[in-house]
């Protein structure tokens, strides 16, 4: 008797090898958003928030880049566009691109990311 090996396409169908489809990648898809953190939630925060900014009231201020390099967290996010300094805390969790994409700019200038 000679061996003829088998494929998948000729074993019954209850012993063909179950193989995931590959994931289609869209590239238009939004990422990292979670509900409740989309454009149209961030900009009703805007409207109703009484301070986005966190300032408290207090003026602004020169911030020095080894006071920027402090706030580099998730919880406390300053960035640094074009020479003026951001407290992007509120914001990180509403950006499109989510906050993986911001955090590559928190605590230092973020103007050539945004280029």
């Amino acid at each position: 008797k000679s061996h003829v090996p088998m494929n998948d396409s000729t074993l019954p169908p209850s012993q063909r090898l179950k193989k995931p489809l590959p994931k289609r990648v869209n590239p238009r898809a939004r990422m990292g958003v979670k509900k409740g953190f989309g454009l149209h939630d961030w900009n009703r925060l805007l409207k109703h928030a009484k301070d986005p900014a966190q300032r408290r009231g207090a003026p602004l201020r020169s911030i020095t880049t080894s006071e920027l390099k402090l706030h580099k967290t998730e919880h406390d996010g300053w960035t640094a566009l074009h020479g003026k300094v951001y407290n992007i805390t509120p914001y990180l969790h509403y950006h499109p691109g989510g906050v993986d994409i911001l955090k590559h700019c928190l605590g230092k200038d973020g103007t050539k990311l945004f280029e």
